[in-house]
C-alpha cells in the first residue's frame, strides 16, 4: 500500500509512533518507537530500528508479525486531534539501526551527536508492511 501525501508529509522525515505487538498469551504489548516511511517496489514500509534483540517487540514480532501503530498529528486549537493508524505485517531484518538511528534522531531531536552510540552494535530493523490505514484525518477515505 502506498499513503497519501497527507500521511507521507505527517511522517515526515521521521515521527514517535505507539507499536503494538502481542505477547504469547495474546495480550498487547504497547511501546514508543521512532519510525521513517520507506517506499519499496511493493508500496510503503515503516521502519523502526533497535540496537538489541532483548527488547520484547523484537521477539514478538518474530513469533507473530501482526502489528498495529498509531502517529498522533500535533494539536489544533478547538479541534479534536487528528491521527493516523496502521494495522500491518512486520518482519525483523538484521543490521541496519544505527544508520537508521542517526537519521530519526536528527529528524525527532535535533542532532544526532550523543544517539547512537558510537560503538552501537548493527541491531535491527523492524519493517512494517501497511496493510490498512485508518484513524481521523485526511489519510483516511
Amino acid at each position: 500500500m502506498t499513503l497519501n501525501e497527507a500521511a507521507r508529509t505527517l511522517i515526515g522525515a521521521g515521527a514517535d509512533a505507539t507499536l503494538v505487538t502481542i505477547n504469547p498469551d495474546g495480550t498487547p504489548q504497547v511501546s514508543v518507537v521512532w519510525v521513517a516511511l520507506q517506499s519499496t517496489p511493493d508500496g510503503d514500509e515503516l521502519v523502526s530500528a533497535h540496537l538489541s534483540d532483548a527488547y520484547k517487540k523484537v521477539r514478538n514480532v518474530r513469533r507473530n508479525p501482526n502489528v498495529a501503530l498509531t502517529i498522533l498529528a500535533p494539536p489544533k486549537p478547538g479541534q479534536q486531534r487528528e491521527y493516523l493508524s496502521v494495522n500491518g505485517t512486520a518482519r525483523i531484518v538484521e543490521g541496519g539501526a544505527p544508520e537508521l538511528l542517526k537519521d530519526l534522531a536528527t529528524a525527532l531531536l535535533g542532532s544526532a551527536e550523543h544517539f547512537p552510540p558510537a560503538d552501537a552494535p548493527d541491531g535491527f530493523l523492524t519493517r512494517i508492511r501497511i496493510d490498512a490505514v485508518g484513524g481521523h484525518g485526511p489519510w483516511v477515505d
